[in-house]
């Protein structure tokens, strides 16, 4: 049996990388866009390509997945 720390350690850890997956599947333009500065002054931004987004959402989708099954087989291996 797992002392308390470690157990919230294996709840926590899955359930921020879920967080931050499903956060990149949702919101991919916003976290992947830049403003960028000229040395005149102007700015411009930099947008990823449709097919760049897609696999963004694809692979959040799929990580986030992955994450909440290791949350599900941690509580299950380790009671």
């Amino acid at each position: 049996m797992f002392l308390a720390p470690f157990r919230l350690f294996f709840a926590v850890v899955p359930l921020l990388v879920a967080g931050g997956a499903l956060a990149m599947a949702a919101f991919p333009r916003r976290m992947t866009s830049w403003q960028t500065r000229s040395p005149d002054g102007s700015t411009g931004t930099i947008e990823p390509s449709d097919t760049r987004i897609l696999m963004m959402r694809v692979v959040g989708v799929v990580v986030a997945g992955l994450a909440l099954f290791m949350l599900y087989a941690s509580f299950r291996i380790l009671p």
